[in-house]
C-alpha cells in the first residue's frame, strides 16, 4: 500500500475546527458605548459577545441602556434581531406598529424591518442579539438624517 498518494488527497482545510470554549462575560465590568452620536439617538450599549472582541462565533449579544425618554432612532439592518426587556419600559415601533417593552417582554424584529425605540419615564434596558459573528457585520441604515 502506498501511503504518499493517500496523504496527498487529504485536505486538512476541510476538517472541522475544534469546538469553541464556553465563555462567561460579566456585563457589569464592561464600559458603556454610544450616547454621543446624534445619528443613533441617545442609546448606550454594552457588547457582550462579538467575534471581534470575544472568543465567540455565530451570534452577537449586547445590552442597550436608555435614560428616561432616551431614543434609538428608526433604522434597518439586514439580519433579524431580538430584544428582551430587562428593566424599565418603553415603546418599540416596528414597521409602523407600536410594541410596548418592559422586563420579561421579548420582541422579534424581522430582517430589514424599520424599527426605533423610545424609553419610558424610568428609562429602559434590554438585551439584543443578531445571528452574526460580529457586531461589525451589522450595517445600520437610518431612516432620516438626525436633526441638527
Amino acid at each position: 500500500m502506498e501511503i504518499e498518494p493517500i496523504l496527498s488527497e487529504l485536505s486538512f482545510d476541510s476538517l472541522p475546527s475544534a469546538a469553541p470554549e464556553a465563555l462567561r462575560v460579566d456585563a457589569s465590568t464592561l464600559p458603556l458605548e454610544g450616547g454621543d452620536d446624534p445619528a443613533f439617538g441617545t442609546v448606550r450599549w454594552k457588547t457582550l459577545f462579538s467575534a471581534d472582541r470575544t472568543a465567540t462565533s455565530d451570534m452577537v449579544l449586547g445590552i442597550a441602556e436608555f435614560d428616561a425618554g432616551g431614543t434609538l432612532l428608526p433604522h434597518r439592518h439586514e439580519p433579524a434581531e431580538f430584544y428582551l426587556g430587562l428593566s424599565g419600559s418603553g415603546e418599540v415601533t416596528i414597521n409602523g406598529t407600536l410594541h410596548p417593552i418592559s422586563a420579561g417582554v421579548a420582541l422579534f424584529i424581522p430582517g430589514d424591518a424599520e424599527h426605533g425605540v423610545v424609553a419610558g419615564p424610568e428609562g429602559l434596558s434590554f438585551a439584543y442579539g443578531f445571528p452574526r459573528a460580529s457586531f461589525e457585520e451589522v450595517e445600520y441604515r437610518f431612516s432620516a438624517p438626525a436633526a441638527e
